[in-house]
């Protein structure tokens, strides 16, 4: 099966002035999302990720390298009627009202359905993204985040295989954005996949399988959350049964106080924490005090701590 997106050295330009100067925006960017993935995509701003996103949707051609949808060239009409698509900044009718501007887009999207089955569609999404009660108020009247819950609503016209979401949570409340990752969360159920640009990265890290970060256009890490916000070069030890005062037990402290480590006691345990490089010869050091190690862990870092590791600098 065709991974739902496929960058391949994907790199994209633009060019300004007389001259026709090139200003490179993304370069050579090669990753894939999988059917059924909610994939996060991270970056500083101007780090290439919505230069990408408009690549992906035919917007813009790259200048080298490909993209691609369910295998076909980005941009391909039938890989298209495929996608919801909700970009960063949109702009609706201010005239039309909430279910007004739904029927529009199912007529643009070539969605056949009776006057039943229009309202029926109209309503069901509404309810989704918790604008039922507005469904008759002009657009020209909502807030930032009520815009933001039409424009997932328009983006889940079509139930899409695919939706594309250029910060989705963007002007909306904790209680807004919860709503948003549960939304998400239940289209993975359903077997589809979601593409996800957001600088809020708890968000990300609650929804997402896997993320790309990009910075300065160049692919930094692709990765589980997991294997991403895995530091391998710190352990941490739980011991228990240390004889506290003891002469074997100072000499492991000091031990591990040269070694660069740290020694914490909770209760009738102690923690460490030290340098992976050092974790066999602490366990034989443990060991031989007759103590016992209860657990034993590489540490994890949070999103927010390797994203500004990778993108620090920026």
């Amino acid at each position: 099966m065709a991974p739902v997106i496929e960058f391949d050295n994907l790199s994209a330009s633009y060019f300004a002035g007389l001259v026709r100067r090139e200003t490179p925006a993304v370069r050579s960017v090669s990753f894939q999302v999988q059917v059924g993935e909610v994939f996060g995509f991270l970056g500083p701003n101007g780090a290439g990720k919505t230069t990408s996103i408009h690549v992906l949707m035919g917007f813009l051609f790259p200048t080298g390298g490909s993209a691609r949808l369910f295998g076909l060239p980005a941009g391909d009409q039938e890989a298209r009627r495929r996608v919801g698509f909700l970009p960063e900044n949109f702009a609706f009718h201010r005239f039309l009202t909430a279910s007004g501007l739904l029927r529009f887009h199912r007529r643009l999207a070539g969605i056949k359905v009776d006057a039943a089955g229009e309202e029926r569609l109209v309503q069901d999404l509404l309810r989704r993204v918790k604008l039922e009660a507005q469904s008759k108020v002009r657009i020209g009247r909502f807030s930032r985040g009520m815009l933001q819950r039409i424009g997932l609503a328009q983006a889940l016209l079509g139930d899409p295989d695919l939706l594309v979401l250029d910060e989705p949570t963007s002007g909306l409340d904790p209680l807004g954005r919860k709503e948003v990752r549960e939304l998400i969360l239940e289209l993975k159920k359903r077997g589809k996949s979601v593409f996800l640009s957001s600088h809020l990265l708890p968000e990300i890290e609650l929804v997402c399988d896997r993320v790309a970060v990009i910075d300065k256009g160049s692919l930094k890490h692709v990765g589980t959350i997991a294997e991403l916000s895995s530091d391998a070069s710190l352990v941490e030890l739980v011991i228990s049964g240390l004889p506290l005062g003891e002469p074997a037990a100072e000499e492991l402290r000091a031990w591990i106080a040269a070694a660069g480590g740290e020694v914490a006691s909770q209760g009738n345990q102690v923690k460490v924490v030290i340098a992976a490089a050092h974790k066999r010869a602490v366990l034989e050091k443990v060991w031989a005090c007759g103590a016992d190690v209860k657990s034993l862990n590489p540490l994890r870092s949070s999103l927010e701590e390797l994203f500004l590791r990778l993108v620090g600098n920026s």
